[in-house]
Formats: C-alpha cells, sequence, structure tokens
C-alpha cells in the first residue's frame, strides 16, 4: 500500500493544472491509463479529473487504497469542492480498492459474472445519482494497481479486460494509474505493452502533459532519446561488469574479494572460500582483521594496510594469515583503493595468493646455504619413506585379507566338494556293508554302526566348516540371509542364546566386499563372546541409515579389562589377531570399528559407509 500522503493545501491553491484531453473531463466515454512515478503526481491528475465531475454534476467513483482516497478528499477541498454535498446526493463513492476486489475473487482470479454484478450496480448506482443531462459518471480504479504490485499479472491483465467488457453495456469514463517504479524488469515489457493495448488512452507523466507546443514535444522525445542511449550504455556495462564479476567469482587460485571503507568484507569470490576456508555467508559483513595473527591485530596491522592503500592508492605484503580452521599460510596480499566520480573512497579490493609452498621451499634453500638443507631433505625423504612403507603395509594388509577370503572360499568349497564327497560316499558305503551283513554278526553290525555314526559326524563337521570358511548364503542371498543363518548355527554349536533384532525387508543387496567384511566381523565378534566372554547370550543389531551399514554385537559377560580399553588404537592389537583383521577390514573400506565395555558386557559396533549406487547396483561380481 502507498505511504500516507502529506497534506499541501496551500500549494495546490497556487497549482495550475494542466489540460486535459476531452474525454478525460468526462465529455465522452474513454478507458485511461496513467504510469506516475510520485504519489503526489497521481493526486495532482486525479483530484482535478473528480473535481471537473463533481462540479458539472456529474458522479464519481474512487476506488483506490486508503491513503490515496485520504490525500484526493484534502485536494479536491483545496479545489473548492463540495464533498460532504456530493457524498449526500450519491455522487461521490469513495470504496476500498482491497475489500472491493475481494467481492469479486475466485481463487486470486477475476470472476466475470462477480464483476459485473459488483461494479455494475456501483456504476448504476453512480449515474442515478448524477444530475446531469445526460447522466455521466467517471471513475478511478486502483485494484489492478493492487493485483499488480502481488506479482498476479494475467490477473492484472484479465481485470482490465473485464473492465473494458462491461464499457460494452454501461457508459462511464475510466482512468487507471499504476507506479511506474514497479514496472523495473526486463521481463516486465510485454505485460507492459499488453496493459497499454487495453486502454483507449495512455496518459504521460504530469510534466509531460502540460507541454502544450510542437517545440516542446519534440524537445522532450530528443530528450528521452538521450536518456534511452544512456540507459542502454548503461546497461551494457552492467554486462559487461556482470561478465567481470562472474569470472572473478569462479577464480580459484586467488582470493579476490571487496572490503568496505571500515574494512568489513563486501564480496567472496570461490577462490577466497578455497584458501581462507569461509563459505561467504559465514564472512561477508566480518572485518577482514579476522585473517591477521593476534600479535599483527594487537600492532593495528590491518588498520595500517587500509591507511596505506587510501593513502597511496595502493598496498602490497606478504606475511601470515590465518584461515577459518586455524590453520596458517604465507600470504600475498594487494590491495587497492576504489574511488566513485566525485573521487570519494568508496572501499578497497583485495587479491591474496596462497605463497606457502613457495615460501617453504625458498626457506628450504636459503637453510641448504646454511648447511641445514640436508637434515630437512632427509627428513623429507624419510617421512616419505615412511608414507610409502605405511601404504605398502596397508596394501599388503588389504591383500593378505583378500588372500584369506579367497582360501577360506577355496577351503571351504574344496571341504564340500571333495572331502564331504568322499565322507558321503564313504556313509553311502558304509551302510551298504550294514545292510548285507550277516544280522548274527552282532560284533560287526556295531561296529558298522560306530563307523556310520563318526562318518555322519565327519559330514557335519565338514559341512559346518566349510560354511563358515565360505557361507554360500552370503554370496547367493546376501547379509539379510545370512546372519539369521549362521546366528542359528552358533546358537546350536555354542549353547549361546543369540536374539537378532528384526533387519528391515528392503535391506537389499550391499557391495560384496561390505557383506563380506560386515560378516566376518560379526563371526570374529561372535567367537569372542564364545571364547572369552562367558555370556550366556549374544545380541545382534543390523541397520542402514544415511548411508552407513552398521553391525552391533553384544554381550552380558565378564567385560574386557579397563587398561586394554584405556590403551585405545592398540586395544585391537592386546585383544588378539581377529580383533586387529577385523579393524583392518573397517580401514580398508574407510570404516570404523568401536570397542566398549563397562564390566558387565561387551559392545562392538562396526559402520562402513556406501553409496546409494553401490546399493543399487547389488554385490559386486
Amino acid at each position: 500500500m502507498a505511504p500516507r500522503l502529506a497534506s499541501n493545501a496551500s500549494a495546490s491553491k497556487d497549482a495550475h493544472p494542466a489540460p486535459f484531453p476531452a474525454w478525460f473531463t468526462g465529455d465522452k466515454p474513454g478507458h485511461a491509463v496513467q504510469f506516475y512515478k510520485e504519489d503526489q503526481l497521481l493526486i495532482d491528475t486525479l483530484a482535478p479529473f473528480a473535481a471537473a465531475a463533481l462540479g458539472r454534476g456529474d458522479s464519481a467513483v474512487i476506488i483506490a487504497t486508503k491513503p490515496h482516497r485520504e490525500a484526493l478528499v484534502e485536494r479536491l477541498a483545496s479545489l473548492g469542492s463540495d464533498l460532504a454535498a456530493a457524498i449526500e446526493e450519491g455522487r461521490y463513492i469513495a470504496l476500498d480498492a482491497a475489500e472491493t476486489m475481494a467481492k469479486f475473487m475466485v481463487d486470486e482470479w477475476p470472476n466475470a459474472a462477480r464483476f459485473d454484478d459488483v461494479m455494475g450496480q456501483i456504476l448504476d448506482q453512480a449515474e442515478a445519482s448524477a444530475k446531469g443531462q445526460p447522466s455521466r459518471v467517471v471513475a478511478f480504479g486502483e485494484m489492478v494497481t493492487l493485483l499488480w504490485e502481488q506479482g498476479k499479472i494475467e490477473a492484472t491483465i484479465r481485470l482490465e479486460e473485464l473492465w473494458n467488457d462491461l464499457a460494452k453495456t454501461r457508459s462511464f469514463s475510466l482512468y487507471c494509474a499504476y507506479p511506474l517504479g514497479t514496472f523495473n524488469r526486463s521481463e516486465h515489457g510485454e505485460p507492459f505493452l499488453k496493459i497499454c493495448a487495453e486502454h483507449s488512452r495512455v496518459v504521460p507523466g504530469h510534466s509531460y502533459v502540460s507541454l502544450l507546443s510542437e517545440d516542446d514535444r519534440m524537445r522532450t522525445i530528443a530528450q528521452l532519446e538521450q536518456k534511452t542511449h544512456a540507459l542502454e550504455a548503461e546497461a551494457a556495462l552492467r554486462r559487461s561488469e556482470e561478465r567481470f564479476q562472474l569470472l572473478v567469482e569462479s577464480v580459484q587460485d586467488y582470493a579476490i574479494f571487496m572490503l568496505d571503507t571500515e574494512g568489513r568484507v563486501a564480496t567472496w569470490n570461490a577462490g577466497a572460500q578455497r584458501i581462507k576456508g569461509y563459505a561467504a555467508s559465514e564472512i561477508v559483513g566480518r572485518h577482514f582483521s579476522c585473517f591477521y595473527l593476534q600479535e599483527d591485530i594487537d600492532s593495528r596491522k590491518p588498520e595500517l594496510a587500509l591507511e596505506a592503500a587510501a593513502k597511496a592508492g595502493r598496498f602490497e605484503n606478504e606475511g601470515w594469515r590465518v584461515r577459518k580452521d586455524g590453520s596458517r599460510f604465507w600470504a600475498n596480499v594487494i590491495m587497492t583503493a576504489l574511488h566513485d566520480e566525485a573521487g570519494r573512497l568508496c572501499g578497497f579490493s583485495k587479491i591474496t595468493r596462497d605463497i606457502t609452498e613457495t615460501m617453504r621451499a625458498d626457506e628450504a634453500v636459503k637453510e641448504s646455504n646454511q648447511r641445514l638443507g640436508a637434515e630437512i631433505a632427509e627428513r623429507i625423504i624419510a617421512e616419505r619413506k615412511l608414507h610409502n612403507s605405511e601404504r605398502s603395509l596397508r596394501n599388503l594388509s588389504a591383500q593378505l585379507l583378500r588372500a584369506q577370503d579367497e582360501e577360506r572360499r577355496r577351503f571351504g568349497r574344496e571341504l564340500h566338494d571333495s572331502v564331504g564327497q568322499c565322507l558321503a560316499v564313504l556313509k553311502m558305503g558304509l551302510d551298504s556293508l550294514k545292510a548285507d551283513a550277516a544280522p548274527n554278526r552282532e560284533q560287526t553290525q556295531r561296529q558298522l554302526t560306530e563307523c556310520l555314526d563318526l562318518a555322519e559326524q565327519a559330514i557335519r563337521e565338514v559341512r559346518t566348516i566349510s560354511y563358515l570358511l565360505h557361507p554360500p548364503m552370503l554370496e547367493e542371498m546376501g547379509l539379510s540371509t545370512a546372519i539369521p543363518w549362521y546366528l542359528d548355527g552358533f546358537a546350536k554349536r555354542s549353547g549361546i542364546h543369540t536374539t537378532l533384532e528384526t533387519i528391515p525387508p528392503d535391506f537389499g543387496r550391499l557391495p560384496r566386499d561390505i557383506e563380506l567384511a560386515t560378516f566376518r566381523v560379526l563371526q570374529e565378534s561372535l567367537t569372542n563372546v564364545h571364547r572369552h566372554s562367558e555370556s550366556p547370550t549374544a545380541h545382534v543389531r543390523m541397520a542402514i541409515q544415511d548411508g552407513i551399514v552398521s553391525l552391533e554385537v553384544r554381550d552380558d559377560g565378564i567385560g574386557i579389562p579397563a587398561d586394554i580399553l584405556e590403551a585405545g588404537a592398540d586395544a585391537a592389537g592386546k585383544l588378539g589377531v581377529g580383533l586387529q583383521g577385523m579393524n583392518e577390514r573397517m580401514r580398508q573400506l574407510g570404516g570404523t570399528l568401536e570397542l566398549l565395555s563397562n564390566g558387565k558386557g561387551t559392545t562392538v559396533r562396526a559402520a562402513i559407509p556406501f553409496r546409494a549406487s553401490e546399493r543399487a547396483a547389488g554385490p559386486a561380481s
């Protein structure tokens, strides 16, 4: 809504409103629109429009915002209009634009039938109250302005169309007005032309209406052409500046940003974020002294840099700067003072380069000249060797784990396919011998029975060892099937009661490496429960959340001694090779292994990250 207009009655009495076309005084119907820059200019145009109609005995319908209605009343009074009499006679009807518009809007769209009914009654009432012959009505409508300011462009144009449709059945002169400042974007060009097309007259600004001579109008047109050319040039310059700004923002190797006159950060590019660690939202508005060491701040180095740049126009130096995370880097800084067209200081541009590596290389050369370079070189070589050694050990560890898994798979298959088959054939042979042996050979029968029991036990053991070495359920069905199967067998073999928190039915398959590592952690954890914990129960939980697959194995046993847990990273080594293997499997996959114990039980937690695309793809072949 427009702001309340200040009263200016004395000035208005002395003002001489410019003459208007014949339709504007109500002499003949029309639909005009004016685009005004200031609210006072709108009132200066609207008041003579209404005053002329009331003075002739015609009726005036004003549908406007409250500030405009109040300002119009003051202006009409200064022009000598007897509003009290006109209101009493029903010839001056003032309505609120928002309230009137709400009567015919349906789902934020002007309804034609309701509009015709609401506005038709208002115009009929005004026409019936008019004294002139013939009866004439002038109207001012600001409802289209409200729709436009709400961003409802199509609804605005539709309402203009409904006014024109209403003019086909009733005679009235309609004056519309829009604030010119609301047409401030390039995409407003097309709807602006459509709005103009819906009107029989387009009234320019108040100053242009007063131009009477052809020479004045030609001068004004020439001036407008010059302004248009200047605006086009400014727009081209702005586009060039925007392209340059995009270039600056995309630079990664340099921190390029601007400071205001007080040294607060005003802009921030990608290079600044990469070098200094701050996102734009975190640093814009903060003083650039946050990049300095505390001793530099105490010695006023940031303020002195600003003063030097402002005085000389440019300031360059090198020194330590601080990143967001507290780490330091050696920076080359160039600061340039920026001035406006009047020569006033309006800020500073700042370019920062991280030359830490260059500085360190220079220092290494200097130290080498001072016979300390050899020590530094040896240290660098030693660190590289250590790094390479650690990397080699990691690779070897990964290869050993893969070899171990492959051997387990091979042994499991050999036991199942070779030894297991041989034992099965042996058992069938013993069954056949037992069937063929004489029933009265009691000793032979007994020996064959014992051999059969041993063969059957050997088959079970071989099958169990084979499945433990290489569980076929894991490869064929995945963790959601292999884990319940393994827990069932573990409970039968160990006598330890196991529980499993329900695995979601949409758990799905994971990459083969993750499934195998998770299963081996489960095996090793339950083996430790069986061998060391003295716990009668074991509880297993499996879940996937936020791209992390997690396994938790908890027992109610004697727990892990505090001195081993306090060893931190060395705890896995003190607990044995099995946990070392579990820990290494997690490292290889970027996961973590956590041991918790309170003396009344132990919890093993494993977590491995994975990508959704890997899960969708299923296990690796």
